[in-house]
């Protein structure tokens, strides 16, 4: 009985962690990987938004001596400038931010351009819109 209860509240808990990525899209670029944000990690503050994006790799990844299958990445966007910036980020050796954290970094890099019909792009008007439609 102890172990059926372990496990309904593993299940539950690996639920939930879960749940808190949406989907935004996916992309053929490196291999293909689908894009997730996390909802409620969106903050605003003035033209600029903050948010935790995370990228699921097809294919195993490489850089820097490290080999990943997802990284998640804390953005700012700079909504009247349209440009973004990476905050920090972390590689990890299995998918959906799951397995050993393999390489992690958090100083700010420098300001972009937002592309044109990029995931990037997609990423930029959910972080810059009034509501959440942009999600697929």
């Amino acid at each position: 009985m102890k172990k059926i209860i372990l496990a309904l509240t593993f299940a539950l808990i690996s639920t939930e962690t879960l749940a808190q990525w949406t989907l935004i899209g996916e992309s053929p670029d490196k291999g293909g990987y689908t894009a997730y944000v996390d909802l409620a990690s969106i903050r605003k503050a003035g033209n600029r938004v903050k948010m935790w994006i995370l990228f699921d790799y097809k294919t195993e990844q490489r850089t820097l001596g490290a080999n990943y299958f997802s990284e998640k990445i804390r953005r700012e966007f700079d909504c009247e400038e349209e440009q973004m910036r990476k905050l920090a980020f972390s590689f990890f050796s299995w998918n959906m931010e799951k397995g050993d954290l393999v390489r992690s970094y958090s100083q700010p890099q420098k300001w972009e351009k937002i592309q044109d019909n990029s995931m990037d792009e997609k990423e930029w008007q959910l972080a810059c819109s009034k509501n959440q439609t942009i999600i697929q």
